[in-house]
């Protein structure tokens, strides 16, 4: 009896050490792996971090993670979605952009992006496509409080 009873705890131990390993797992897997505090877009499309960490690209169009997969995309009339074509913000007549939540991403001529007059990103010089920059906060930026819905999807 003793020993049917020791052995129902121990599995029972194994049973939720295992549950707990595989909420862990998907924890990490929903997690973002592409965040960052101010990312910038380079020249070539490469986004990084303030440390130069590479965080994905937005190149033709397309945004993708650090691992090449499509993240994201970029309409030719402006509006971002996301690879499944949820749209997470809609450019305006003004070439500013508003998420689904209301929330406006300018892109100063200079370069810089901002969310309520906070600078949340940066696009260099060379890249062509100043108004890339919404993708910048919608994929890349830590700074975006729609971060895990976007991330779910």
């Amino acid at each position: 009896m003793k020993n049917k009873t020791l052995l129902m705890i121990m599995l029972m131990v194994f049973a939720l050490s295992f549950a707990n390993a595989q909420e862990s797992q998907q924890k990490r897997e929903m997690a973002p792996k592409h965040r960052g505090m101010h990312p910038r877009l380079q020249a070539d499309g490469t986004v990084v971090d303030d440390e130069g960490k590479t965080l994905g690209s937005i190149k033709n169009g397309k945004v993708c993670d650090e691992t090449g997969k499509v993240i994201g995309v970029i309409a030719g009339h402006g509006d971002v979605t996301t690879a499944n074509g949820k749209v997470i913000a809609k450019m305006q007549k003004d070439g500013t952009y508003k998420s689904m939540k209301g929330h406006v991403v300018t892109t100063d001529p200079d370069g810089v992006v901002k969310v309520a007059g906070k600078e949340v990103a940066k696009v260099e010089a060379g890249y062509k496509e100043k108004n890339h920059g919404c993708a910048l906060h919608c994929f890349f930026s830590s700074k975006n409080e729609e971060a895990k819905e976007i991330d779910h999807h």
